[in-house]
């Protein structure tokens, strides 16, 4: 059995008087790829910034690699290896690609103020190494365009795979993913689903998604949990979330059990 590298138990997060996120526990394994699913409003991206450390849990207990992170500011947490990405597009649009890509590299430098004034060689080897490395996410993601363009110029589904390339590049052990298929056609999804198999098979990643695209979810997914108002309505793997009664009537709908696609990781390109 995979070991546990991201865990949170009786996980509860509150806004004044509204409970976002209520007795929830929810794992990761190592090596896998794990998506959360939910109606609007579940709780499904409180649950990701409360990992991440953008909101305070109000009880519980998250673990990453086996330790509490409960405290820890986000930056900590990203320096460790737990990397996200985000719903709505975070990235630099007057900035060039490359340069994108490159501020992913932050957690790993190790020169300091005097060495980046002077341009000292420990600075210019550590700035050469970073390149190669944006360059190499760039290349993983399928980008082969000029890599001074701005950012704003590129396509959405181009803006999307660069977020994908960032997160790539700051060399994590987890990637969380936040809705990525959000604002894609069928084509760039499938597309997407396969790179993400790829991130695993070919990088070592751990991945957790949120995502509404259920194709996308069915496919890729080894395990899915099922958020609603905030609570944990079922988990499982996608056989058995398909045929799970409490979520085909609480999220999918009861008329649409003969709907739910029957993909498998083999369509992705796991």
């Amino acid at each position: 059995m995979a070991e546990t590298v991201l865990s949170c138990r009786d996980l509860g997060v509150r806004f004044g008087g509204v409970v976002a996120l209520s007795a929830v526990d929810f794992d990761v394994a190592a090596g896998s790829i794990t998506a959360v699913i939910g109606p609007n409003g579940a709780g499904k991206t409180t649950l990701f910034n409360a990992v991440t450390g953008l909101v305070t849990p109000s009880g519980g207990e998250i673990r990453f690699n086996g330790a509490p992170i409960n405290d820890q500011a986000p930056h900590k947490r990203a320096a460790a290896g737990l990397v996200r990405t985000f719903q709505n597009l975070e990235i630099f649009t007057n900035m060039s690609v490359l340069d994108n890509v490159l501020t992913g590299c932050h957690r790993t430098i190790e020169y300091g103020f005097l060495d980046a004034l002077f341009k000292t060689p420990r600075y210019t080897r550590q700035e050469r190494e970073h390149e190669d490395t944006a360059r190499r996410a760039l290349e993983f993601v399928g980008y082969d365009g000029p890599l001074d363009r701005p950012a704003g110029d590129l396509p959405f589904g181009g803006q999307r795979a660069l977020e994908l390339a960032r997160a790539i590049a700051a060399s994590p052990s987890v990637v969380l993913l936040d809705e990525p298929a959000a604002g894609l056609n069928m084509r760039e999804t499938k597309n997407l689903g396969q790179l993400i198999a790829r991130m695993r098979s070919e990088l070592g990643l751990t991945i957790a998604l949120v995502e509404h695209d259920m194709d996308l979810v069915m496919s890729v997914s080894d395990e899915i949990t099922v958020l609603s108002f905030g609570q944990v309505l079922a988990t499982g793997t996608p056989a058995e979330i398909q045929q799970d009664e409490r979520v085909i009537a609480a999220y999918l709908g009861e008329d649409d059990e003969d709907d739910l696609p029957e993909t498998t990781h083999e369509e992705a390109g796991a």
